[in-house]
């Protein structure tokens, strides 16, 4: 039986380091038609040499937009735009697929779902790292920060595909939101996408936060209620994990440090977007 394509949409900016494992997972699924598309803005490292090696597609894109905008949902709809599959895959570069991932996606679909969410769990080098890991396993089943990444590529078509002036996951979250309300079918694969975070700054994470914080002023204009539940800083998602936190009290202290850090830095965002308005 002809196999459904499955198109993946990779953004990237000098990803190689992570980039290599990512196609490598990619190339080793069970499920064989796919089509790997690389949307990448003139990279300087070795991406052009790993598409090539693994058969990809390497499609230059640079968005104009202002320096340290979030550029990424720019880059996922330009990807999706010259897509042939049947399905459409968001994936980062910095993740890592299991080998049943995508054939179970599929398989989903088939039996009616319209959209999938598939659950991260994450590794790294270091204390931050293990933080962020705590982090995401809080998150499994939750509405209000996991999102939907493969589609039914007709789905996709339907609402235009994301909302580039949404950033630090606004667009996902944006989407998901608009097929609840359509009543599209959304499911979640068993399996789970492994995401490299390498070795993780407290630094590095704040200031990508605080990109975050610029950004997501336009989601919680959009969706005030939404945004302000995905954004607040006590979710209900940590009280429900509280024994993985008794069971890892190290890392939940380190979690603490972590999160308060990022909120404070995403907070500067938000009055930073307000002063240079």
């Amino acid at each position: 039986m002809k196999q459904s394509r499955v198109s993946i949409i990779i953004p990237a900016k000098n990803s190689a380091t992570m980039l290599s494992a990512c196609l490598q997972s990619i190339a080793g699924q069970s499920y064989e038609d796919i089509e790997i598309i690389i949307v990448d803005s003139n990279s300087a490292d070795g991406t052009k040499a790993l598409a090539k090696k693994y058969g990809a597609i390497l499609m230059q894109y640079v968005p104009k937009v202002p320096k340290g905008t979030f550029d990424a949902p720019y880059k996922r709809n330009y990807g999706v735009a010259h897509a042939h599959g049947t399905y459409v895959y968001i994936v980062d570069a910095d993740m890592e697929l299991p080998k049943g991932l995508i054939a179970e996606a599929v398989k989903l679909c088939e039996k009616g779902a319209d959209a999938v969410i598939l659950p991260e769990d994450s590794f790294g080098i270091g204390p931050w790292a293990r933080a962020k890991n705590l982090e995401r396993q809080c998150y499994w089943g939750d509405d209000t920060i996991e999102a939907p990444r493969f589609f039914k590529k007709s789905v996709w078509h339907d609402f235009g595909g994301l909302d580039e002036s949404l950033g630090g996951g606004g667009d996902d979250w944006d989407m998901y939101e608009k097929l609840k309300y359509e009543g599209y079918h959304v499911m979640r694969t068993k399996l789970k996408v492994a995401h490299n975070e390498g070795k993780l700054h407290l630094w590095a994470l704040m200031r990508k936060r605080f990109m975050y914080g610029r950004d997501s002023v336009q989601y919680i204009r959009k969706r005030p209620i939404a945004g302000f539940v995905s954004y607040f800083p006590v979710r209900k998602a940590y009280i429900k994990n509280w024994r993985l936190f008794i069971s890892r009290p190290k890392d939940s202290v380190y979690f603490i440090i972590m999160r308060s850090a990022e909120y404070l830095a995403g907070l500067s965002g938000i009055i930073f977007s307000y002063i240079i308005k």
